[in-house]
């Protein structure tokens, strides 16, 4: 087993480690911020189209600004876009739908063509390109270092399947990760059953895991999984998320050290 060090001090055992993917392990802010943004410009032209009043337009952005977390050009990383899956942001975008007078098909009709007609719309757009998810500073180290140690480094997050595919192949990450858990793997994220199936394959107890994230949501499923130690990561946000249910916490990946004991 491999002795886990924040700040060069121990915390623990582990043979594996679970690792959050947007704003843990990639710089997903900018993408995220744009990506909001378009879904709320999108619903209210698709709502005045509808002949929807103005008065109606403002409180819908109000509300959509609201569960995506966006204030005053920034995306709070404690809000469902940062957080949930795609699935579960077009049932909050619904249900805020709902609210103005659509019935439950309608608006669940409405708001997965709105994802889709933005993500249609970002991926032709040529800016977008400088918008990619990059990895946070020191995690490409990090990784390389856990490999080389013999820890067994897995990927848990709420994307697609096609999206952590992507992002692997961007920043060159072929070959690091040894298991994958996607929005598409069921149960998905933040049921701690996902963390306990991912452990299942990974061949490893989760009392010989540690999990790594910036979102309450996953530390807390991590706790009820049994994971031996859980670590917060505020570095991945201008405004840093609120973090409670960490048992530690780190601001840089580089704080986050490995030793194999001989």
């Amino acid at each position: 087993m491999a002795e886990l060090l924040i700040k060069n001090s121990s915390v623990g055992f582990i043979r594996g480690i679970i690792f959050d993917k947007d704003g843990t392990l990639s710089n997903s802010e900018e993408y995220l911020l744009e990506l909001a943004k378009h879904r709320v410009d999108f619903a209210v032209s698709k709502f005045k189209k509808l002949k929807i009043n103005n008065f109606k337009i403002f409180i819908l952005r109000k509300l959509l600004n609201s569960i995506y977390g966006l204030k005053n050009q920034t995306l709070s990383a404690n809000a469902s876009l940062a957080i949930d899956s795609k699935e579960h942001n077009i049932i909050s975008t619904a249900t805020i739908f709902n609210l103005f007078g659509f019935d439950w098909f309608r608006s669940l009709s409405i708001s997965q063509t709105i994802f889709d007609e933005v993500d249609i719309f970002l991926s032709n757009n040529e800016d977008n390109i400088q918008k990619q998810r990059f990895l946070i500073p020191g995690a490409f180290d990090l990784l390389v270092a856990l490999k080389n140690n013999g820890v067994c480094i897995a990927l848990m997050t709420n994307d697609t399947q096609a999206g952590i595919e992507e992002f692997i192949y961007r920043n060159k990450l072929a070959g690091i990760f040894d298991y994958l858990w996607s929005a598409e793997n069921k149960p998905s994220k933040p049921n701690p059953k996902a963390v306990i199936e991912l452990c299942k394959r990974m061949k490893i107890p989760p009392s010989e895991c540690a999990l790594i994230s910036d979102a309450d949501t996953d530390l807390k499923m991590a706790k009820e999984a049994d994971i031996a130690i859980t670590i917060g990561f505020t570095g991945g946000w201008k405004n840093p998320p609120t973090l409670n249910e960490k048992q530690f916490i780190i601001e840089k990946l580089n704080e986050l050290n490995i030793q194999i004991n001989t």
